[in-house]
């Protein structure tokens, strides 16, 4: 009798499986360009990344839908997996993700960069969506770097 061992599923096959529990569960709507036009009215975009360089990426799928529940659907919400998050962090100015992106109208509020209890982001969230639109931050010049720390 022999043993297979298969291999686990990597990081990015467990976020995708957050992703689309985001979709199925959550009625997030996955970004599929960076060149998209944002719904009428609020909208929540979540900015991720390749887990195995932040982790914090997976907690925020989990934390973000229970932070936005009493919002109701006041609020669309979108999320960009690790093939278009990079443009958008760079078109919105954030630094890293996670990152969630405010908008109203298409119209830049804010951003919330890192992880958060849950309840700070319900009181972060509030005083953004009350705030007035903002100039949106100048976006960031994003080079890789390789492992000796040379631009690539």
């Amino acid at each position: 009798m022999s043993l297979n061992l298969a291999p686990g599923p990597t990081a990015l096959d467990r976020l995708e499986t957050a992703i689309g529990r985001l979709q199925q569960k959550h009625g997030f709507c996955r970004v599929a360009d960076c060149a998209l036009d944002f719904p009428a009215g609020l909208c929540a975009l979540l900015l991720t990344e390749d887990p195995q360089r932040n982790p914090e990426v997976l907690d925020a799928c989990v934390i973000l839908p229970e932070a936005l529940k009493p919002f109701g659907d006041e609020i669309a919400r979108q999320v960009a997996g690790p093939d278009v998050a990079p443009a958008l962090l760079q078109k919105f100015g954030v630094g890293r993700p996670p990152a969630v992106v405010f908008l109203r109208d298409g119209a830049y509020l804010g951003s919330l960069n890192g992880l958060r209890d849950w309840r700070d982001y319900q009181y972060e969230i509030a005083q953004l969506l009350d705030g007035p639109a903002r100039p949106k931050p100048i976006g960031i010049d994003v080079r890789a770097v390789d492992a000796s720390g040379a631009c690539a």
